[in-house]
């Protein structure tokens, strides 16, 4: 659990930390509730563990319910406002539930019983939209080590893995509570980090994250919301641009991503380019309001070439709207970036483009191509966060 003593504005919460304007504390000071949207958030959860002994606990009182072992799944299902979890003959019934290993081994969960994963810390249980939805109580080091080898590789340098954590865990402390109302602080997916349990763990970034034990980033006084991206394609771009519904902040401005020859820094990044084709039919059927579609026009940019604003005329309307709602609208992972040209075709336009991801903030790409330039972690920080300042005890 954190330290009571310890306060840090975030937002407008106040949680434990070190000083008002500074994070003074081990990652192992914090406990992170994650609740695992995708892995388990089903009508029914199976439950095991991997090795030793499961045990059962009512937490409001801290009594063992029951105990299982290792060869024991346990199936969970939610009955008149009570978790009942069933295994065999044996039987546990309780208005809350907590599931926790003993003698070292990892408590495991998924909507199926063929798909178990591995989790740290212990499990307990919330009802949302009718279904089961598992939340993880972990470490905020184990939760972080479960969380960079998804959204780094983890063969990258070591100084763009420690780059990558400090972000990472600045963006945690950003966002706890954002999902207070169930029950936990961030989501096993995106729109929050991409968390895979024990399993998706690696030495590398384990190592990443040990070696910056308590670093964020601050401005301000508070913790910056530190988002990355995958690769910006030469200029990060400003956050509000890139990210719909946010106001400009200054450390996520957009800034030019590129060596002392102008080459950007995430060229080394494979399938950098790509192109789109969209006719006429798909886009008029996606922006129903202006009928047909006559013209597609890209009407203004960002200083680093990103779409900014696009304009779509029909015969019955025509259609403003920012290059963030239009690449929501078709989809991210087919607009895979907003630095893009559009080019027009027989029976549609052509998107030319490059880079992948909205673009603001840290790029990983070129956080690689930066660390393999010889730039530190403090270095790749200080690029894509300007004006932020690194903080650790």
């Amino acid at each position: 659990m954190r330290n009571p003593l310890r306060t840090l504005w975030v937002g407008s919460l106040i949680i434990g930390l070190g000083s008002a304007d500074a994070p003074r504390t081990r990652d192992s000071d914090w406990l992170i509730r994650v609740g695992l949207e995708q892995a388990a958030w089903a009508q029914v959860l199976y439950v095991g563990v991997s090795e030793g002994n499961l045990r059962w606990v009512d937490p409001r009182t801290g009594a063992t319910l029951a105990e299982g072992t290792a060869r024991q799944l346990w199936e969970l299902r939610r009955e008149n406002g009570r978790y009942r979890a069933v295994c065999g003959q044996a039987q546990v019934l309780a208005e809350r539930l907590v599931a926790e290993p003993l003698n070292g081994g990892f408590v495991m969960v998924s909507a199926s019983p063929n798909a178990l994963r591995r989790y740290r810390g212990h499990l307990e249980w919330t009802e949302r939209d009718g279904k089961l939805l598992a939340i993880n109580w972990v470490l905020l080091d184990d939760y972080l080590k479960a969380t960079l080898p998804r959204e780094m590789p983890p063969n990258f340098h070591p100084e763009a893995l420690k780059a990558q954590a400090v972000a990472a865990r600045s963006f945690t402390f950003r966002r706890l509570n954002r999902y207070r109302q169930w029950g936990y602080d961030l989501c096993d997916h995106a729109p929050c980090q991409v968390y895979g349990g024990v399993d998706a763990e690696h030495p590398n970034t384990n190592a990443a994250v040990a070696a910056t034990t308590g670093a964020v980033l601050m401005f301000d006084g508070r913790v910056i919301d530190a988002v990355y991206t995958g690769n910006c394609g030469g200029h990060t771009a400003p956050v509000e641009i890139a990210m719909t519904g946010t106001r400009p902040l200054p450390f996520l401005s957009g800034a030019p991503d590129l060596d002392a020859n102008g080459k950007p820094y995430c060229s080394l990044a494979p399938n950098s380019a790509w192109e789109l084709t969209l006719t006429r039919e798909e886009l008029s059927q996606r922006f129903a309001l202006v009928g047909r579609v006559r013209e597609l026009r890209l009407t203004q940019r960002t200083a680093g070439k990103h779409a900014q604003q696009i304009q779509i005329r029909g015969d019955r309307a025509t259609l403003t709207l920012s290059g963030a709602e239009f690449r929501n609208k078709l989809g991210a992972t087919r607009v895979r970036s907003l630095m893009f040209e559009i080019q027009p075709q027989q029976n549609g336009w052509k998107l030319v483009g490059r880079g992948s991801g909205h673009g603001a903030g840290l790029c990983q790409w070129g956080a690689q191509g930066r660390a393999l330039a010889g730039q530190t972690y403090q270095q790749i920080l200080e690029a894509y966060y300007p004006g932020a300042t690194l903080r650790r005890e």
